[in-house]
C-alpha cells in the first residue's frame, strides 16, 4: 500500500497530467461541436446517432495509453527510477505500483471526460432546440470508455516498461494510433484484434460483434490479453536490466 500511495502521489503532483486533462478537455470540445453542430436535427434525434456522440468520451482512452507510459518513462529520463527502487526494492512490487496506479488515475480522469462529454452534449442539444435521451440505449458508451480508458493504462504501462525511454515509448504509441491502426485495417476481419480496434469495440459496447468490430466482452478479453502480454514483457525487461541514472 505504501508502494501504491508513493505511486499515487508522484502522478496526482505532476503538472503533466493537469495539461492532458485541460488539453484532452479542450478537444473534446472541439469535436463535439463539430459533430453536433454540422450534423442536421433530425439525425441528431436518432438515438444511434446519440449514442455514437456520447462514445466520444471514448477519447480518455487514447490520452490513458500515455500516462501510463508516462508513469514508467518519466523516471527512467529523470534518473528517479534508482531511488525507486531503492524504496522498493522488489521491482515486481514497484511495477505492480505503478500499474494500479495508472489504472486508478485513469478511471477518475476517464468519468471526468464522460461528464463532460455528457454536459457539452446536452448544452448543444438545448441549443438545437433538441432532447438528449439519456438511458441504456444512450449512455452505455460511458461505461466503455471507462473500461477501454482503464486497459489503455494497462497497455501503456507495458509499453513504457519495455521502450524505458520517454520520447520513444510516445512516438511509438502515436504511431500506431495514427498509422499503424489504419495499416492493420488492410488485414481484413483480423484488424479487429488489433488494440485499438479493441478498445474502440469496448467504448461502442454494442453487445454483439460485427465483420468490423468485435462485440463488447470479446473486444474486453482481447484487451486483457493486451495488458497481460505488455506488462508481462515489460517486466521482464525491468527484472533483468539495470536502472540507469539518466533517461533519452
Amino acid at each position: 500500500m505504501n508502494a501504491l500511495r508513493a505511486e499515487l502521489l508522484k502522478a496526482l503532483t505532476t503538472r503533466l497530467l493537469l495539461w492532458f486533462g485541460v488539453g484532452l478537455l479542450a478537444f473534446l470540445t472541439l469535436v463535439l461541436s463539430i459533430h453536433i453542430g454540422s450534423t442536421d436535427p433530425e439525425t441528431l434525434g436518432e438515438l444511434s446517432t446519440q449514442r455514437s456522440t456520447l462514445a466520444f468520451g471514448g477519447l480518455a482512452a487514447i490520452v490513458a495509453v500515455l500516462i501510463g507510459s508516462l508513469l514508467v518513462t518519466a523516471e527512467y529520463a529523470h534518473g528517479t527510477i534508482n531511488q525507486s527502487f531503492l524504496a522498493v526494492p522488489v521491482r515486481e512490487k514497484l511495477l505492480a505500483a505503478k500499474l494500479a496506479a495508472a489504472v486508478l488515475v485513469v478511471l477518475v480522469l476517464a468519468v471526468f471526460v464522460d461528464v463532460a462529454t455528457l454536459v457539452i452534449a446536452e448544452l448543444w442539444f438545448h441549443g438545437r432546440g433538441l432532447s438528449l435521451h439519456l438511458g441504456r440505449d444512450t449512455m452505455t458508451p460511458f461505461l466503455g470508455a471507462v473500461g477501454a480508458s482503464m486497459l489503455a493504462a494497462g497497455i501503456g504501462v507495458g509499453v513504457g516498461a519495455v521502450l524505458r525511454r520517454q520520447t520513444g515509448a510516445i512516438i511509438a504509441i502515436l504511431l500506431w494510433l495514427l498509422i499503424g491502426e489504419g495499416v492493420i485495417s488492410a488485414a481484413g476481419d483480423a484488424a479487429r484484434f488489433a488494440p485499438g480496434h479493441a478498445l474502440g469495440a469496448v467504448v461502442t459496447a454494442h453487445a454483439s460483434g460485427t465483420r468490423d468490430m468485435l462485440g463488447v466482452w470479446a473486444a474486453a478479453v482481447v484487451g486483457l490479453v493486451y495488458v497481460a502480454a505488455f506488462c508481462g514483457a515489460g517486466f521482464l525487461v525491468v527484472l533483468g536490466s539495470d536502472a540507469p541514472s539518466s533517461g533519452d
